[in-house]
């Protein structure tokens, strides 16, 4: 796997850049739902639990993914803001 990934190492609408933004959608809104199920709504664990199960498949497709330089892609764990969430 390439060693620290960016969604800026690749073009918009890529292949790999698509599959990194998709990783950062779950990651942040799975972030989010911890923070509600620990804040008084503990029924959330099981959504969190499942996009814990989608993340370990998204992670997987992406360092499937040759990236063209020896190594494969990666997934990016960045910020995605809430405007711009699901």
């Amino acid at each position: 796997m390439r060693p620290n990934p960016r969604m800026a190492d690749h073009p918009a609408g890529s292949a790999i850049r698509t599959a990194q933004e998709e990783f950062n959608l779950t990651y942040c809104g799975m972030l989010h739902v911890l923070e509600e199920a620990f804040n008084g709504s503990p029924a959330e664990l099981g959504s969190a639990t499942g996009m814990m199960y989608a993340l370990k498949t998204q992670a997987q497709g992406l360092m499937d993914m040759e990236d063209g330089d020896g190594t494969t892609a990666g997934p990016t764990f960045e910020y995605v803001d809430p405007g711009r969430r699901r």
